[in-house]
């Protein structure tokens, strides 16, 4: 089954959201992972990532990627990440951060801390069989700020997918659209919505730049799962590599 992203000029107005700032974004100590100027915010929580090799070639053409949007004429509509968290999150994990908090893994008591919990989880997912590797093409790029990607074949589009069923069945943590996630690779957070007239104009930027640089990255390979901490979306702390 084939898993989409939104309207690209949908998102880019606002249209699918209604809120006043995108999703992330808020005001200093309003619960999000950046400020309306894209300072970067405290939002610890954990999550199942494959980050992306720093000694590759992929690493360093997304890195080439994003400097080109940065030097686009929409930089000024994004907050960018730092090169070395660059990830593909797996299974998504807890965030206490969260209000209210949502998803909470089943039979853990609330109002543990953030360690607390990813203790607990590390006990859940001891012993689990999963892959050591992973393939992953880019399938485009996304409002100018992500890379969305797929298996690089059947196959290990299948191994990524039962990877989430593994991790769900383990943690015990459930997502009303896990069967819709969609993996991508986050370079820039959107921090303000664009007028319909510059969101087409981005659109189209996104679609030749994307398909340029789709084809220069072909298979991406990612090694094992690695179940992290993070208190900011600036770096992923790795507790253990699963595999």
């Amino acid at each position: 089954m084939a898993r989409k992203r939104p309207d690209e000029l949908d998102y880019l107005t606002g249209c699918l959201s209604g809120a006043v700032r995108p999703p992330s974004i808020s005001l200093p100590h309003g619960g999000g992972k950046f400020t309306p100027d894209g300072s970067v915010q405290i939002w610890p929580g954990n999550t199942f990532i494959c980050h992306i090799d720093r000694a590759s070639d992929s690493y360093r053409l997304i890195l080439e990627l994003q400097e080109e949007i940065k030097k686009s004429p929409f930089n000024r509509f994004f907050t960018f990440l730092p090169p070395p968290s660059f990830h593909m999150t797996v299974f998504q994990g807890v965030s206490l951060n969260d209000k209210p908090v949502t998803v909470w893994p089943e039979g853990v008591p609330k109002g543990l801390s953030r360690d607390e919990v990813s203790g607990l989880m590390l006990k859940r997912v001891d012993g689990l069989d999963l892959p050591a590797s992973y393939k992953i093409k880019v399938d485009g790029l996304f409002a100018g700020h992500s890379l969305t990607v797929v298996g690089a074949d059947a196959t290990q589009e299948d191994a990524l997918r039962q990877t989430r069923l593994a991790l769900r069945d383990a943690t015990g943590i459930t997502f009303t659209d896990f069967e819709d996630y969609v993996f991508h690779i986050t370079m820039a957070y959107l921090i303000d919505w664009l007028s319909e007239k510059t969101a087409k104009e981005l659109v189209a930027f996104n679609a030749e730049i994307g398909g340029r640089f789709r084809e220069a990255l072909g298979v991406i390979d990612l090694g094992p799962v690695e179940f992290c901490n993070f208190d900011s979306m600036h770096h992923f702390e790795p507790k253990r590599f699963l595999a």
